[in-house]
């Protein structure tokens, strides 16, 4: 009787390494996640600045004071 050969179980090493990978892209990519959220708040945060600057530049005066 031909039993099926079954194959050769995954060597240890090749099972932590590819449980290795899978944590170093998992945290990879919640790494660009939070660069991306940085990224973003950051550019709010310029705008927001940008405006505050635009409105005093607006109302100062001619010599750079308050206007009149």
């Amino acid at each position: 009787m031909n039993l099926p050969q079954l194959p050769e179980p995954e060597p240890v090493h090749d099972w932590a390494e590819d449980l290795a990978h899978d944590q170093l892209v998992t945290l990879t990519r919640s790494h660009l996640a939070a660069a991306q959220r940085a990224a973003e708040a950051t550019e709010r945060a310029t705008v927001q600045i940008g405006y505050v600057q635009l409105a005093r530049d607006l109302t100062a005066g001619p010599e750079g004071g308050r206007g009149a």
